[in-house]
């Protein structure tokens, strides 16, 4: 058999690749496009500035997503936690009160125009409804995903929890038949790291460092950032669920951070990483680690590409950005029990600071 030879020619010019880039993400409002039937209705409001407090009395400026719907304890940082169950239709009406921006639902995988990333959809002007279903149980966050290296840091972002259709108290995780652990204690340790800088340089700039829109010049360098310094972050406050630490040595004490259990009892820890330092934790009890990022191991359909496993007491372990574990812990004797945190510079993995807290088990 002969193969016969095609000759090579000139290519045009209307076969020559394309070259397409993200430019000027639209705006948009309204209701959700495709619309279903919430079991869930929810709002939140971007954006609110608040003065968070630190230990000597001073503050820092913080951007937070706020809950219209909670009179009280809707303006915090970090943002106020939302929770479902799995299975829930969820409905979330987003108003942008300052800007444009966006809500991104961080693991949850809903369709591309609810995903909340600006350049790959659009960008929130007035109000949209977002729609997702809460279809694994598990550690999620939810964040603002415009300008998202500026956002993200400054603190627009939330945690987001989805429990198992039996409700809090029982979690996703290996244990056959149902696969439902139940717990009594639920710990959750939120753990970031602020340059201070950037809150007080870029206050009243969210557009910080982006790039110029102009459809018709993409790529123009003129059009990209020459004297951003989003690439220089050296943090100077360190935070465990927004409180602030004092120093390298003092554990953080408040209710709001350190877990209180007795012997006996089951403890969820639920940890987020936050930050944009390496997290370098040790536990001072044995933990089995039970899910990492919303996938519990060892449940069927995917059991079997991997297993929960034991973290000895005082085994260090490491999380990188946005990574979510969760631990099951069954203190057997009273004891007071050190959580310590430390962070790592991103590349040289210089130690920058440590945060600590306590489970005290009575």
């Amino acid at each position: 058999m002969t193969i016969r030879e095609v000759r090579r020619r000139q290519i045009e010019e209307d076969e020559k690749a394309a070259f397409h880039k993200h430019v000027c993400p639209p705006t948009h409002g309204g209701p959700p496009p495709d619309p279903v039937a919430p079991t869930v209705t929810l709002a939140r409001n971007l954006l609110v500035t608040i003065k968070h407090p630190l230990p000597d009395g001073s503050t820092v400026p913080m951007w937070v997503i706020e809950d219209p719907d909670d009179p009280v304890g809707g303006q915090v940082f970090p943002s106020p936690t939302i929770r479902v169950r799995e299975g829930d239709v969820v409905h979330v009406r987003v108003g942008s009160r300052v800007n444009t921006h966006t809500i991104h639902w961080h693991g949850i995988e809903p369709t591309p125009m609810n995903d909340g990333v600006g350049k790959h959809s659009f960008e929130v002007t007035g109000n949209f409804t977002y729609q997702w279903l809460a279809a694994q149980s598990g550690t999620y966050f939810y964040h603002c995903h415009k300008n998202t290296t500026l956002h993200f840091e400054m603190g627009l972002y939330g945690l987001l929890l989805i429990d198992p259709p039996q409700g809090k108290g029982f979690v996703a995780g290996f244990n056959p038949p149902d696969h439902i652990i139940p717990y009594d204690v639920e710990g959750i340790l939120v753990v970031d790291e602020i340059d201070s800088r950037w809150h007080f340089e870029l206050e009243n700039n969210h557009d910080a460092f982006m790039q110029k829109c102009d459809p018709e010049d993409p790529v123009n360098p003129a059009h990209f950032t020459q004297n951003g310094f989003l690439n220089d972050f050296r943090p100077d406050i360190f935070v465990i669920n927004g409180v602030a630490r004092v120093d390298d040595d003092t554990p953080i004490m408040d209710p709001g951070v350190a877990i209180n259990a007795k012997v006996g009892q089951t403890i969820l820890l639920r940890l987020l990483h936050s930050g944009y330092t390496i997290q370098r934790y040790t536990i001072g009890i044995d933990a089995e680690a039970i899910a990492f990022d919303g996938r519990p191991f060892g449940v069927p359909p995917f059991g079997k590409y991997s297993r929960p496993f034991i973290i000895a007491a005082g085994e260090p372990f490491i999380l990188t950005v946005a990574r979510r574990i969760e631990l099951i812990i069954r203190p057997t004797k009273p004891g007071v029990f050190p959580v310590v945190v430390e962070f790592q510079h991103d590349i040289t993995r210089r130690r920058l600071a440590f945060a600590r807290t306590v489970i005290n088990v009575i």
